[in-house]
């Protein structure tokens, strides 16, 4: 077991996504402070590895000056921030919130610059690409938008949980390069599953099929982690995340006057798994 550190990192969301991660920073050596939830098993997973918990965002923000929120959604978010017992409440200049959620650019660049503005708190977007298993292993993508000072103060947390770190620029940007990301990897998980599909109903076993296409032009992520996605794909279908994400793109391309038709017909489409 690597030794605690003396500073406490605040972290907001144990989701499939979250909890690995928070583990995975809580096993380089920080100290994780957890909001209680609803879902206990989660809160005392991390207990058990030495994690505190609070009872609210606002407690939270009196025990860390760096918080991490990774919720589901936008309504999720303002209620951490926002809500009875939020973080504004109680932040000020001394704190600095990540936001590892997917949301939309606007919305992050809004909320950063309110914050700067009314409670001279920092809040960089921070978004991740890896799946569940890219964060037990560490190796989770980081796309993150924000002060490029504020960046490099975070970046040792985000090195601890990731293998790829990018700096993208000016706030919203990392959430930007998270829809975007998205976009491409929805739009082949459907592809790719109705390409196997295909080939099965022609006689052609599920292997074969994708030993093809890893050395022809099919080749893509969700072919190299083919067994992987569809199980996580199968177990969390009710949340219905990638469909979130795909509004938020076409809600921030509409805004901005931007045509993503290929995007606008996959989120009216479910993904059906091969069998």
């Amino acid at each position: 077991m690597v030794p605690m550190t003396e500073e406490r990192v605040g972290w907001i969301g144990l989701g499939s996504i979250g909890l690995p991660m928070a583990r995975t920073l809580q096993r380089k050596g920080y100290h994780i402070v957890v909001v209680g939830h609803s879902r206990r098993e989660p809160v005392e997973v991390m207990k058990r590895d030495g994690a505190s918990e609070v009872s609210s965002p606002r407690e939270l923000a009196k025990k860390c000056n760096v918080i991490f929120s990774i919720v589901f959604d936008r309504e999720q978010t303002e209620e951490v921030v926002f809500g009875s017992n939020g973080l504004w409440q109680e932040i000020g200049a001394n704190h600095i919130l990540v936001i590892s959620s997917t949301l939309t650019p606007d919305f992050c660049s809004e909320l950063a610059e309110r914050a700067k503005r009314e409670k001279g708190t920092e809040v960089l977007d921070a978004p991740v690409s890896g799946a569940p298993w890219g964060a037990e292993a560490g190796t989770l993508t980081f796309m993150v938008g924000g002060s490029e000072a504020m960046y490099q103060r975070c970046k040792r947390f985000f090195e601890a949980m990731g293998k790829n770190i990018f700096y993208t620029g000016k706030s919203g940007t990392g959430q930007a390069a998270k829809l975007a990301n998205n976009l491409m990897g929805i739009v082949n998980i459907g592809t790719a599953f109705e390409a196997v599909s295909l080939a099965k109903k022609a006689g052609l076993d599920t292997h074969t099929m994708l030993e093809i296409a890893k050395v022809s032009t099919g080749d893509s992520y969700v072919v190299r982690n083919w067994d992987n996605l569809l199980k996580f794909i199968k177990t969390y279908r009710h949340l219905s995340g990638p469909n979130k994400d795909l509004v938020y793109a076409l809600e921030f391309a509409g805004r901005n006057g931007l045509r993503l038709p290929i995007t606008a017909l996959a989120s009216q489409l479910e993904v059906i798994t091969p069998e």
